[in-house]
């Protein structure tokens, strides 16, 4: 079967390269050999051969916005399974955008939300949004998929393997089925208990009431004993799925429960710091910066590349090398006040960059960028005392359950808090949130660290 024959696509970007990295390092492939490894979204753009200044995007929402009278960020973030563009306006367009990829009416939609949304001020935006489009002939990413669906030429593939299927929305199986009508094989995984984004408009029914052959794998090789056991008492509350007997791996494990983070210590090993807001993990990461440890959170890590970089190429200076304009210009800006003016050519020692610059002496870095915040400087030097290697992926991750969904850690510390308005969905569709903390529980490969509740509004692991 020729590569180019085989199309997997997933829910997810991370998914998407993931299954392009395994797929090359075990058959000696290369990314372009598979150009059907994609999201579904990125098949229909390139299906459809689309440039990105024909997609709607954050400047062209906020000018729609400005137009409406209506403020819109176009900055939304699912990781906390909600909308997180908090402005009217952007929870007004979610609520649209909701209806269309559910394929229901959009007042039905309306009258389902929560939000504090008028329907006439939903029904304008919905129009004017459609208007707005037209007029500077801009495409969304729900009108790629109805596109591609209807105008797209579909490739015919030996082999179609879709991925993360408990994720997908009515009208992402309609284009899963476009796929699937002409492939010669169709191989659907999913797992209806880690389906976690029903609220964004994930068809789980669908997925669960799928009809054909299936396959059970039954053995899991992250999560031990003694995990399984807690994970199985959160997956019992959830009523409506598909039964799927499954065996930990050979180890125990160890499952602790304390009130804070404060008490543990993160010098070893990996870790996967949980919450299912992300607020709760203000806390943690002082606790990170204060004792010196390298830590990602939001998908960033705590050290930006730039300011490695940069330091990188100060002590390169010290030591008698050279540098470029554009990397001179970035030691500038954290070791010399007040400057207007940057050089332009390459090859520049310290010695230039003194008499001409300004800059200082040849000290050591975190003496010599005194532009940068006296405590980032202090918080960089103290990882260095402990050991951390800044330049490496860091070994502590801080996230929501959602924003780690399908990582893993050989420590899971997992906090049961939640915000009262994740309490309030917990009491009116509690298997979401079982499905939830049941994926949060199930990252641990070693030890599962249960952080009990300081308020009223938490989720009972028990």
């Amino acid at each position: 079967m020729a590569p180019g024959a085989i199309g997997y696509v997933a829910f997810t970007r991370k998914a998407a390269n993931e299954a392009i990295e395994r797929a090359c390092g075990r058959f000696d492939f290369t990314p372009k050999d598979l150009p059907y490894f994609r999201t579904l979204h990125s098949l229909a753009f390139r299906a459809l051969g689309l440039k990105k200044a024909q997609v709607l995007g954050r400047k062209s929402l906020q000018e729609f916005g400005a137009l409406m009278g209506i403020r819109i960020t176009g900055s939304v973030s699912m990781d906390e399974g909600q909308i997180y563009g908090n402005q009217k306006g952007d929870r007004a367009l979610f609520l649209c955008q909701l209806a269309r990829i559910k394929k229901i009416d959009l007042q039905e939609q309306w009258r389902a939300t929560t939000e504090d949304l008028g329907w006439f001020e939903v029904e304008r935006i919905f129009r004017g949004l459609k208007e707005f489009k037209e007029a500077n002939s801009l495409i969304d990413f729900t009108d790629m998929l109805e596109q591609f669906i209807t105008e797209a030429p579909i490739p015919q593939l030996d082999l179609l393997v879709v991925d993360e299927a408990q994720d997908l929305s009515k009208i992402q199986w309609d284009m899963i089925h476009a796929l699937a009508d002409k492939a010669q094989r169709v191989i659907i995984a999913g797992d209806d208990d880690q389906a976690i984004f029903r609220w964004a408009g994930a068809d789980v029914d669908y997925f669960i009431n799928l009809e054909g052959s299936s396959t059970v794998l039954g053995q899991s090789h992250r999560v031990p004993k003694e995990i399984q056991t807690i994970a199985n008492s959160i997956l019992a509350r959830v009523g409506d799925r598909r039964i799927k007997p499954w065996e930990p791996r050979g180890a125990d494990g160890k499952l602790e429960f304390t009130t804070t983070t404060d008490a543990l210590d993160m010098s070893e090993g990996t870790w996967l710091i949980l919450a299912r807001n992300d607020f709760l993990l203000d806390d943690t990461e002082a606790q990170c910066r204060r004792e010196g440890f390298i830590y990602e959170r939001r998908h960033r890590k705590s050290i930006s590349e730039k300011t490695l970089t940069t330091i990188r190429n100060w002590e390169t200076l010290r030591a008698g090398g050279v540098c470029t304009a554009a990397e001179a210009r970035n030691i500038l800006r954290l070791t010399t006040a007040n400057i207007k003016k940057f050089p332009e050519e390459d090859d520049l020692d310290l010695k230039t960059l003194q008499e001409k610059w300004g800059a200082p002496e040849g000290l050591i870095w975190h003496k010599a960028f005194r532009e940068m915040t006296l405590i980032e400087r202090s918080y960089l030097v103290s990882a260095l005392k402990r050991g951390e290697t800044p330049s490496k992926i860091p070994r502590i991750v801080l996230s929501t359950i959602h924003g780690a969904k399908g990582g893993e850690a050989e420590n899971v510390v997992l906090f049961t808090d939640m915000a009262r308005r994740t309490w309030y969905q917990l009491r009116e569709t509690p298997e979401d949130e079982h499905r939830v903390f049941y994926v949060g529980a199930t990252r641990a490969r070693e030890r599962l660290i249960i952080i009990l509740p300081k308020s009223k509004f938490f989720f009972p692991m028990g």
